[in-house]
């Protein structure tokens, strides 16, 4: 985040794939203004003390694209002190959602369930923009490891922002320098999850590499017009699209640089 004093608390909760979008270039030379959205990992780990500090950062919205299953095992992003911080549950999937996959090659597993998500649940996608949308301050957004259901959700937004292609994929790519973390505080606490390969992480469900992004991408292209086509066949009114570039862009001069995953 540009305030990097948050960076060690986050950590020390086990939350390292948190990132303010501040400073990312948009439509009409214009940019992501900072503080007004954050994508994340695993927020349900908040102290209490850095709940105070995403507070002060500007937050006062977080979405919670876990499913039911994940909240009732990991727990769930808890408000202190009466904060002006609403909590929304929108799961990008449901609990019985398989992520692997049979007959495809461990290279192509993350795009084919990117499609496969992003066919599925629009409507889900679509209720996680509005919220972004209305909120009267900056937005939280997070999923179990802030890639994947994360990742999409960061995607459409950008794009409905007017981010050009090479943004959105470098951004998707920033969460490949922490999966390896992740992996290895998984496998400490015992969970399934840790047990994830060298490949799994380097070309697999783990990894988080451009091609991925690019086919998901083109995916849009293919069979919506883009990402606005997705959006609008979605649900999402062209309003709404307005209201977020006018609520969360602004000059580059206003904007801090990304900062470092």
């Amino acid at each position: 985040m540009p305030h990097s004093h948050l960076r060690p608390g986050l950590a020390r909760d086990g939350i390292v794939n948190l990132r303010d979008l501040g400073g990312t270039p948009a439509a009409d030379g214009m940019v992501v203004q900072p503080g007004l959205l954050i994508r994340a990992d695993a927020l349900q780990r908040c102290s209490a003390d850095n709940v105070r500090a995403l507070h002060a950062h500007g937050v006062r919205r977080v979405i919670d694209l876990r499913d039911d299953a994940e909240r009732d095992e990991d727990g769930v992003f808890t408000v202190v002190d009466g904060l002006p911080i609403e909590v929304h549950h929108v799961p990008v999937v449901d609990p019985a959602y398989v992520w692997e996959v049979e007959g495809v090659e461990l290279d192509q597993v993350l795009a084919h369930r990117y499609e496969d998500i992003l066919t599925a649940f629009g409507d889900r996608f679509r209720a996680a923009v509005e919220l972004v949308a209305t909120s009267d301050g900056g937005v939280a957004y997070h999923c179990a490891v802030g890639k994947d259901r994360t990742g999409l959700l960061t995607l459409l937004l950008l794009g409905a922002l007017g981010s050009p292609r090479d943004v959105i994929v470098d951004d998707y790519v920033r969460s490949a320098r922490v999966n390896v973390l992740q992996v290895a505080r998984l496998r400490v606490v015992g969970h399934r999850y840790g047990r994830a390969s060298d490949d799994d992480v380097a070309v697999g469900a783990w990894s988080a590499r451009p091609e991925t992004m690019h086919a998901t991408l083109d995916l849009l292209e293919r069979e919506h017009g883009g990402v606005l086509g997705y959006l609008r066949d979605a649900g999402v009114d062209d309003e709404v699209v307005a209201t977020l570039r006018a609520r969360l862009l602004g000059p580059p001069g206003d904007g801090a640089a990304p900062d470092p995953a």
